[in-house]
Formats: structure tokens, sequence, C-alpha cells
């Protein structure tokens, strides 16, 4: 009977799911070991990187657009945390990445059923031209993400930077990407657009930085990235909810011809 329970523990402990839970624990474990001097902090950090990352591939994930836009917006998070967390002498970039890690896991995962330990692959479905259809769910998700990016600044505040300087880098990032992703129909000159916004980015810290306002290209930035989830997407009408085009593969798509066997062929010959 001791024999038959040991080989089952191994046997459970082969299983998908448990594997992925433990990478998922490691993250929590590693946090606890570096950063347990501050534990208040730490699992509070900790506990919102994980809600970030679980949300992301659990929720979010359901729209492409808003999905990628706030998988390159946790590394301006990041940084923006790296930056204030000298201030408040207290553990938050290092948690809240762990947090991310762990609840990535967690959300990209199954964990219960016959699938347990399975990728979470969320179908999205197209109309007959190619484009995706509306409704509340992606309304609402991308309107929520767009809110976050907007409010996230607000904690450029504790580094000392002006509400003046917040407001104005939000609403110019902001009108920007809008204006992008509104009336910009081409995908070429969307990622030319795009290219450039990423390549110069980091010169303009560099002048900000000269005259004192090194936050405003980042907080733009944050501002820009909410423009495009709102202008990139109709907002009332029948198609509330369905993001605007161009997106990659509009179009009919051709039905692909069935190959006759050449048995077939032959007898249809004769």
């Amino acid at each position: 009977m001791a024999t038959l329970e040991v080989s089952d523990v191994f046997k459970w402990m082969r299983e998908a799911w448990f594997l992925r839970g433990l990478t998922a624990v490691f993250p929590a474990l590693v946090t606890l070991f570096l950063f347990g001097g501050a534990p208040l902090p730490a699992a509070v950090f900790f506990a919102a990187g994980a809600a970030y990352g679980l949300l992301l591939f659990r929720v979010v994930s359901a729209s492409a657009r808003a999905s990628f836009v706030m998988m390159w917006a946790f590394t301006l998070i990041f940084a923006t945390l790296l930056r204030v967390e000298g201030i408040l002498d207290a553990p938050m970039a290092g948690p809240v990445f762990m947090g991310f890690a762990s609840g990535s896991i967690i959300g990209a995962y199954r964990w219960t059923g016959p699938r347990a330990g399975s990728g979470m692959k969320l179908k999205r479905t197209r109309n007959s031209d190619g484009s995706y259809p509306g409704g509340l769910k992606p309304a609402l998700i991308n309107a929520s993400c767009a809110a976050f990016l907007l409010s996230f600044p607000a904690i450029y505040l504790l580094d000392d930077v002006t509400v003046e300087t917040i407001i104005v880098s939000l609403a110019a990032g902001f009108l920007g990407g809008w204006f992008l992703f509104r009336y910009v129909k081409s995908l070429q000159a969307r990622f030319i657009t795009l290219l450039c916004v990423f390549l110069a980015l980091i010169p303009a810290m560099i002048i900000a930085g000269s005259f004192g306002a090194g936050a405003a290209p980042g907080i733009g930035i944050l501002g820009f990235m909410a423009g495009t989830l709102i202008g990139g997407r109709y907002w009332v009408g029948p198609k509330a909810g369905a993001p605007r085009p161009p997106f990659t593969g509009q179009g009919k798509r051709r039905r692909r011809k069935k190959k006759t066997k050449p048995a077939a062929a032959a007898k249809a010959s004769s």
C-alpha cells in the first residue's frame, strides 16, 4: 500500500499542472528571500504585479491590441517603479516584476479539468471580410486599459513632477496615439510612425532631462498608448467595440481547393 502511494505521488509530480504550479510559486519564494526585510510593501507590490499578469493573460488577451499595448506598457511601469522606489525607500519594482511573472504563469494555463496544465488559447472570431466583431467585452477591456494608462502617471507626483507636466505630456501623447489609429489607414504608415516614436524615446528623454522634465517623454508614451486604444476602436453605432481597420489579414479569405485523387481524376476522364 505504501509503495502504491509513493508511486502515485511521483506520478502526480510529473503532471503538467504541478510543474507549472512550481514555476508560479518560485517567484514568490524569490521575493520572500530578497525582500523579506520589508514584508508588507513587498507583499502589496507582488500582489499588484500578479494581478497585472493574471489579467493580462486571462482577460486582456481577448483583445489583441490591448494585450500588445499592456505588454509593452509593463516595461515603462517597471522603469517608473525603479525610479520612484528610492524615494519611498520600499521595494516596488522587484516584487512587481516577480508578481508579474507568477501571475502571467497562472493566467496563461488551465489549472482544472482534464486539460489542466495546457495553455489558454482564446479564439478570436472574424467576420467574412476579415474584420473583428465588436461588443461590450472588448470595449470594456480597451477602455479599462486606457484608463489605467492615463491614471498611472500620477505616481510621478512622488518624484516632484508637476501636475502641469503630467497633464500636458499625457494630453499630447494621447492625441498623437488617438490621431494615428483614428485617421491613418495604412499599416505601413502606422508601423513607421510607431518605429520612429520608439527610436526617438531615449533622445527625447535626454533632451527633456536637460530642461528638468526627464519624466515627460515616458508620461507621453503612456498617454500615446492610451490614445491608440481609444482611437483604434469604434465606440458608438452598430460596430461599437470593434477595432478600426486596417489590421493584419483583413480581406476575404480564399477557400482552399480540394485536391482530387489521381484515381478519381482518371475515373472522371474515362
